[in-house]
């Protein structure tokens, strides 16, 4: 076969080898395949579609894996030797030609004369990776226009990616100029020309000498590491960058310059799994892959694999996907291993070192690239930037000007420091509306240890945790009137927030902590967290009695009633009443809530209940927003249909209906559960699971885990009482499963249920156990008296366990093995273990 001669090189096909001057170069089986093909198609476009085709047949690849390759050939071939056309392929710029048999080796091309335009910068560069889109995008960019800047965070590779980038340009004067140890823009003309190989003339202006020398020549020139000489370098990069035949500039900053004509390239994180992503797609993550290859390159025997994966992807996300901070963590994975080294992640600066560059030393350690750029900020803006550190998840413009705030900085001068933060790319402005910032994680380390060091840490969180509190106050607000998807949008990302507040009050500040808990509960319960928010009561109701107003106590205790509701009765009624006796005395909205709980959580007492219910209605508005005046409405249909008033009750549930629909698709999927439930309450089996089935089909793809089970519950009611053994058998293992992850508590009222399905399929010593059990389980939720529909059941699994058992059935429950809970109860009724 011919041997093909690009420019000094000999490619022989036939012996798969690459030789220069006789000696054979090495450079891997898949960067001479791609040359291969590159030659037989010399001077033409050839498509990246092709190229993974033939290098890659019959592979799925990440196609940075191509532009990897590309750039090993460039470090052996010259830079020049191969051109990319952004977005479609590549091109062999070298001469080729062909021969057959032995050719004599060709001379080696003369030495570049010293005062000869030169590239300086990294000789070997390692395989960039996840990087490819990056280097095509800034490529296309320097195609239209003459500076391009690459702004990113400290460790993001902006540095790395000019290299790529200056590695693949075509053949012509180019230089890598690093800028970091420049004190002085006066210095900066010296060492450009030192990079280009040029001397300047002595001139009181260096940059117009630099212009002078420069001459017609349209070098490309890569400045590095800018961002202390912005504000110096924007007058003469843009004479140098606006004469026509001048030098085009890639820049990397932490900011922007800000120069007419600029594009600005932002350069993001790498790319990380979420936290919810399956394991074994993290290796298709470049934050992994990055991870991966240095931890093999440090360590032979590291594999990614099942055992593993998990592991590097929540080290990748703790560290931003910042590849700095990639390399240093993979480094340490010989040593600590992965559980190791994630472990250690909280004292990650004194971690991840490694001896510092002879050319950068801010580039030795990740704490080192964050007190350069530390020190770069004025004294306004490091003080904004270490007090945003308390926030532990991103946090709105408004939470964060309330935070940093002090007499020095008022709100509006905050929220202009902070947009200089997001340009300087120390603090990130997500994509979503409405505009949310946040620190990522490694960042929000170091500001913590900055205000430690300043002793400023207690301050800025109890700032964090004002601003929580006005945002949560907010929050409560809005909830009765706004939309609930919009509402969700806005304060959900506040959970995390809200979290460490409550946390650092319990401990500081008890006033805060208990007006917190109080406005949190809207939050708590629209994100299905009950169980989190009953654990917390525990902790902050010891912070009581404390000199709060009589709203704020009255909101804490409207709280606590919310997530005990039909739950835990007893307490529910406490805090109820406490929450009415609190309240301001102008708030009849709040009254009106405590009452209608009090009402619907003393449904065992009729007296008490309609009492409570005629004095919540003596304060009604019809002005009130409609998600309070359908509580209420759920209320009344609740109450009377316990007293067996079924037109009065469906009365009030068509009304709870209609300002359902008015508020959201959720408020009326949980109204229509109330209809089933009255259907069920009046004796209609059939109805009310001809609408619960199709129902519950919603609630399943609507995430709303409450209102399911409450659903499930009362499907499952219905299925015993109708004597559907099978389906009820498939039902009751879906309730258990899902009570047993969200509130197992609330199991204690199908306790009547379960009976009655072990009654059906003839197991009669396990009917009475469970029947028993729900005698006690029902005193323990603080309910004395069966609802309707449980008295129904309760009834039935009377009569048929007196007809299989006798009339001492109860005595055969109780000599049986205690059940320890509803749960257990409930699986011993269903035939499930555990």
């Amino acid at each position: 076969m011919d041997v093909i001669r690009i420019g000094a090189f000999e490619l022989d096909p036939s012996e798969r080898s690459l030789c220069r001057a006789g000696r054979p170069v090495d450079v891997g089986a898949r960067a001479f395949d791609l040359l291969l093909v590159l030659a037989e198609h010399p001077g033409k476009l050839v498509s990246k579609a092709m190229l993974l085709e033939r290098v890659w047949p019959n592979l799925v690849v990440e196609e940075n894996n191509l532009p990897a390759q590309i750039a090993s050939l460039r470090r052996v071939l010259g830079a020049g030797a191969i051109r990319t056309v952004p977005g479609y392929g590549y091109r062999l710029e070298a001469p080729v030609s062909r021969s057959s048999g032995n050719v004599p080796a060709p001379a080696e091309p003369p030495a570049i004369p010293a005062a000869a335009p030169r590239r300086t910068g990294s000789a070997q560069l390692t395989v960039l990776v996840g990087r490819g889109e990056d280097v095509e995008a800034v490529e296309a960019h320097l195609a239209e226009a003459r500076l391009v800047t690459i702004v990113g965070a400290p460790g993001v590779g902006k540095t790395r990616l000019a290299e790529e980038i200056l590695a693949r340009v075509a053949p012509g004067s180019t230089a890598l100029v690093p800028l970091a140890a420049v004190a002085s823009i006066a210095q900066v003309p010296s060492a450009i020309a030192l990079a280009l190989g040029l001397s300047l003339a002595e001139e009181p202006d260096a940059f117009a000498a630099l212009d002078r020398t420069l001459g017609a020549t349209r070098p490309l020139l890569v400045l590095d590491s800018v961002e202390h000489l912005a504000k110096d370098l924007v007058a003469p990069l843009s004479r140098l960058a606006t004469r026509a035949g001048g030098p085009r500039l890639l820049v990397t900053s932490q900011i922007p310059l800000g120069i007419r004509g600029e594009i600005v390239y932002r350069l993001a994180p790498l790319a990380v799994p979420s936290s919810g992503h399956p394991d074994d797609c993290a290796a298709s993550f470049a934050a992994v892959a990055l991870f991966t290859q240095r931890a093999a390159a440090a360590d032979r025997n590291f594999r990614l694999d099942g055992a593993s994966a998990a592991l590097v992807a929540e080290i990748c996300r703790r560290l931003d996907g910042n590849p700095l901070a990639l390399e240093l963590a993979a480094a340490r994975v010989p040593a600590l291993g992965l559980a190791g080294l994630r472990d250690r992640l909280d004292d990650r600066f004194r971690l991840l070192k490694t001896p510092a560059g002879p050319g950068d030393a801010r580039h030795g350690a990740l704490h080192a690239a964050f007190e350069w750029s530390h020190g770069l900020l004025s004294p306004a803006e490091q003080r904004v930037f270490n007090r945003l550190g308390v926030f532990p998840a991103s946090f709105s413009l408004d939470a964060a000007a309330r935070c940093v705030a002090d007499p020095s900085i008022d709100a509006i001068e905050a929220i202009d420091l902070i947009g200089r933060l997001v340009d300087r790319s120390l603090v990130t402005a997500l994509p979503v509306d409405p505009p949310r910032y946040a620190l990522p994680e490694t960042a929000r380390y170091y500001a913590l240890e900055r205000l430690t060091a300043a002793g400023e840490l207690a301050s800025a969180r109890a700032n964090m945790a004002a601003a929580t509190l006005h945002q949560l106050d907010a929050a409560y607000d809005e909830y009765w009137s706004m939309d609930e998807a919009i509402w969700l949008q806005r304060f959900a990302p506040e959970i995390d927030n809200v979290r460490a507040a409550l946390d650092w009050t319990a401990e500081h500040d008890r006033t805060t902590a208990v007006a917190l808990y109080g406005s949190a509960w809207p939050l708590f319960l629209e994100a299905d967290l009950h169980a989190e928010a009953r654990e917390r009561y525990e902790r902050v109701v010891r912070l009581l009695p404390g000199p709060l107003p009589r709203g704020r106590l009255g909101r804490f205790w409207e709280a606590v009633t919310t997530y005990d509701s039909t739950r835990q009765c007893d307490r529910a009624r406490y805090a109820a009443e406490l929450s009415a006796t609190h309240a301001e005395t102008s708030d009849h909205r709040s009254r009106y809530y405590a009452l209608m709980q009090l009402a619907l959580n003393s449904r065992d007492h009729a007296q008490l209940a309609f009492a409570a219910l005629s004095t919540a209605l003596t304060l009604q508005d019809p002005r009130w927003p409609p998600r309070l005046l359908m509580h209420g409405a759920l209320t009344e249909a609740s109450l009377y249909m316990d007293r067996g008033d079924v037109a009065r009750a469906r009365d009030a549930s068509r009304r709870a209906m209609r300002l359902a629909l008015s508020v959201s698709e959720r408020q009326a999927l949980a109204a229509t559960v109330r209809v089933v439930e009255l259907d069920l309450a009046a004796g209609d089996v059939a109805a009310a699971l001809q609408l619960a089935r199709p129902l519950l089909l919603t609630l399943r793809h609507a995430g709303r885990h409450a209102a399911q089970l409450e659903l499930l519950m009362l499907i499952f009611s219905a299925l015993a009482l109708g004597g559907e053994v099978r389906e009820a058998l498939d039902a009751g293992a879906e309730l258990h499963a899902l009570a047993a992850q969200t509130d197992p508590g609330k199991l204690y009222s199908v306790l009547d249920a379960m009976a009655l399905l072990a009654c059906s399929a003839g197991r009669h010593a396990d009917a009475a156990r469970i029947a028993c059990y729900a005698d006690v389980a029902h005193e323990a939720h603080g309910v004395l008296r069966r609802g309707l529909i449980e008295e129904r059941l309760r009834a039935d699994v009377t009569s048929r366990l007196a007809a299989a058992l006798g009339p001492g059935w109860r005595d055969a429950g109780e000599r049986g093995e205690a059940l320890a809970d509803e749960v257990g109860a409930c699986a011993l009724a269903l035939g499930l273990r555990g």
